[in-house]
């Protein structure tokens, strides 16, 4: 029997902390209680090309002047009405981060952990994130549509009010996820873990269909 998920731990950011020095820590390669406002982000690799590391941090309304983020440490932050389209976030770990209206339209996330993650009511539509591991993480009114979750590890993900059609969820691990209320047209390949998957009633015809389930009386 699969057990019970945790539930998501929100971030730690005291506000009162913030300060607007986001861009000049960053080329320290860390950066710790800064926000960042209505401008674009500056590379997220340090002088040297190594990962940045980013704690507490609040970030609204930005853009990326560089989509390579590859390996960036990022916890107890939130992301809010931002384009952050086409980011490589590949082998990132992102840890109790809320995500907010924001695009993610093709959003690389190959082989990351990520953790105690909100996003909601965002653009991520064709999204990659194949062989990537989600704990506690939670999408709220999302667009996933065509996004390729191949190989993932979505056991107690919870996908709430998400357009999920066409996605790909081949050898994914859906142990006690929730699918209820998505919508799942065209959905792609079978999930190698499907134990406690909780659905509503009117998708089980449709989901009987996509993972070639046969109903015998």
């Amino acid at each position: 029997m699969a057990s019970k998920p945790k539930a998501r731990i929100a971030p730690d950011i005291d506000p009162e902390l913030l300060t607007d020095t986001f861009a000049e820590q960053l080329a320290t390669g860390i950066v710790q209680d800064a926000t960042a406002s209505n401008t674009a982000i500056p590379s997220l690799q340090s002088p040297r090309g190594q990962p940045v590391r980013i704690d507490r941090c609040l970030c609204t309304s930005v853009t990326l002047a560089d989509p390579n983020a590859h390996g960036l440490h990022l916890h107890d932050a939130r992301i809010e009405d931002s384009d952050l389209a086409n980011i490589v976030l590949t082998g990132s770990s992102l840890e109790r981060v809320e995500i907010i209206s924001t695009r993610l339209t093709g959003a690389i996330c190959t082989e990351a952990k990520l953790k105690s993650v909100l996003f909601r009511e965002c653009k991520m539509d064709f999204s990659l994130l194949r062989m990537a591991r989600l704990q506690q993480c939670v999408f709220e009114s999302c667009n996933l549509t065509d996004a390729d979750f191949y190989g993932a590890e979505l056991s107690g993900v919870i996908f709430r009010d998400c357009d999920l059609s066409r996605a790909d969820l081949s050898h994914t691990k859906l142990a006690s996820a929730d699918l209820r209320g998505c919508r799942l047209d065209g959905l792609r390949g079978t999930p190698s873990n499907l134990d406690g998957l909780i659905i509503s009633p009117d998708q089980a015809p449709l989901l009987i269909t996509i993972f070639g389930v046969r109903v015998q009386w």
